[in-house]
């Protein structure tokens, strides 16, 4: 339980390290027809809000997740606008380190015996743990996504793990 908080909490140091990342390349799309690093910050806060309002309370009542709670596109349709909004790049940084911060120290206080809990969620059954797994490798697959559009640019903010 408390490596994968310390996983989940990690996204606050890599973000620290992309506050250097240059300004002109915060809302260029990674790709065509792909967001920008900035909408994807605000995208990785919108799911961390979406997750403590909307997932999080069924883990702590211990009650099945219905199957069809949020409206995906327009969560994302959301934080892509508030990326455009004229928030700084700082700004944005700051306020989804602070929400992950926060996330980070209210599952450190949950007991155990949530932790381990299997909940239905769809079809499936999951405990919060793995839950909080799947949203480390969501980040991660952002982070890659980023990283890789920087090093094409030429800006190597990250070090690379052999």
């Amino acid at each position: 339980m408390s490596e994968v908080i310390m996983q989940y909490s990690s996204l606050v140091n890599w973000l620290q390290e992309l506050k250097r990342m240059p300004e002109e390349y915060w809302l260029e799309p990674i790709q065509e027809g792909k967001w920008s690093t900035g909408e994807i910050i605000a995208h990785i806060k919108a799911w961390d809000v979406f997750v403590w309002d909307e997932r999080f309370s069924y883990f702590l009542k211990k009650s099945n997740i219905p199957p069809k709670i949020g409206d995906v596109e327009k969560i994302n349709k959301n934080a892509s606008y508030e990326a455009k909004s004229g928030i700084t790049k700082n700004a944005m940084i700051d306020e989804v380190n602070e929400c992950r911060l926060v996330l980070s120290r209210k599952l450190q206080e949950l007991p155990n015996t949530i932790w381990e809990e299997k909940i239905q969620m769809g079809d499936s059954w999951i405990i919060l743990c793995e839950y909080i797994k799947g949203m480390v490798g969501h980040d991660d697959h952002h982070k890659q996504q980023i990283e890789k559009f920087l090093l094409y640019k030429g800006i190597e903010l990250f070090k690379q793990e052999v």
